[in-house]
């Protein structure tokens, strides 16, 4: 009879134990509760099991978090929940979003350099997205010109990040940005370095970064780059001008009202390639890396002219000689003035 009892009891034991595990297993399979395609959910570093739990229920992703308590509890994984931004998703099963603390799948943002960006424009997009931590500390340029062995110190690191679309957890920091970007970019710039064409008049990295920060302002047609990056590659062999715009908006910087003039023209400065000789001194803007290609491995053509046609698709007319420049520049004027 007492071997009878116990083995009833140990059967008893045994249902309220599958009962117990039954229970918030079951429950844990549901999906959450919020109504909304998804949510952004935080658990900030120090954050307690239970301030994890209230939170959930205050941002009504999880009504009831007994079972919850109960399974982390039960399986010992309270102290296996990792700090970050989450995403949740009206699909999303309470285990799913469990297993999802546990692992450290955070949520991560996109954030895009466009080509053709001014580093200004970057620290900006940097200092405006709510993702990105903020402080106080300076872009420090020296660490990311360093390694192009420039001689002049009153260099910036205008150019030297990669555009990109990158996907960063929350609290990424402004130097983290711009670590990865750039490191992207030196890699980038060192590959097409190595596949350049022979008898380029470009000295180093670098000057092929000036060039095709140039070409990348010049124009966002994809196949005419190699094109426009002719043009100039055959002015720096016979010593021209390379007489672009860009590099001069790019000198006046503020000053620059949004109308490029015959004295903007004839000002002289460091970047004005109508008055000075050869590449400016560091690039002008964020190159992509069909530029970047562009630069290295320009079409094989004689151009030394080009003028944009005036049609709406963005694209330029080349011309070998000055007779036929000439012609191009009245075509363009004549549809500016018809529009």
């Amino acid at each position: 009879m007492k071997l009878l009892a116990n083995k009833r009891i140990l059967f008893l034991v045994i249902v309220i134990i599958a009962f117990c595990i039954y229970l918030p297993f079951s429950f844990l399979q549901k999906k959450v509760d919020i109504e909304v395609e998804s949510v952004l959910f935080d658990i900030n570093q120090g954050d307690s099991f239970g301030k994890i739990l209230i939170n959930l229920e205050k941002q009504n992703i999880i009504s009831n978090t007994n079972w919850v308590y109960l399974y982390i509890r039960l399986f010992n994984k309270s102290n296996q929940i990792k700090a970050g931004e989450y995403l949740i998703l009206k699909d999303d099963s309470h285990f799913h979003v469990i297993n999802k603390f546990i692992s450290g799948k955070v949520h991560l943002h996109p954030f895009t350099i466009i080509e053709g960006w001014a580093l200004t424009d970057l620290t900006n997009a940097i200092s405006n997205a709510p993702f990105i931590k903020q402080n106080k500390t300076l872009l420090d340029h020296k660490k990311y010109i360093d390694k192009f062995d420039l001689d002049n110190s009153e260099f910036t690191s205008e150019g030297v990040f990669l555009p990109e679309t990158y996907f960063v957890a929350k609290g990424t920091t402004p130097e983290m940005i711009y670590d990865i970007s750039h490191r992207m970019m030196i890699d980038e710039l060192n590959q097409q370095w190595n596949k350049r064409a022979p008898n380029l008049p470009l000295k180093s990295p670098y000057e092929a970064l000036i060039l095709a920060s140039i070409i990348e302002k010049e124009t966002a047609v994809d196949d005419e780059r190699p094109r426009i990056s002719s043009v100039f590659i055959q002015r720096l062999k016979i010593n021209m001008r390379l007489q672009t715009d860009p590099t001069v908006i790019y000198g006046l910087g503020k000053d620059f009202n949004g109308n490029l003039t015959k004295k903007d023209l004839r000002t002289d400065n460091v970047y004005n390639t109508y008055t000075r000789y050869g590449l400016p001194p560091t690039p002008i803007s964020l190159p992509g890396r069909e530029s970047i290609a562009a630069a290295l491995n320009p079409s094989n053509e004689k151009n030394i002219y080009f003028v944009a046609t005036g049609d709406k698709d963005g694209r330029h007319k080349f011309s070998q000689t000055k007779d036929e420049h000439d012609v191009a520049v009245r075509e363009y004027l004549s549809k500016i003035n018809a529009n």
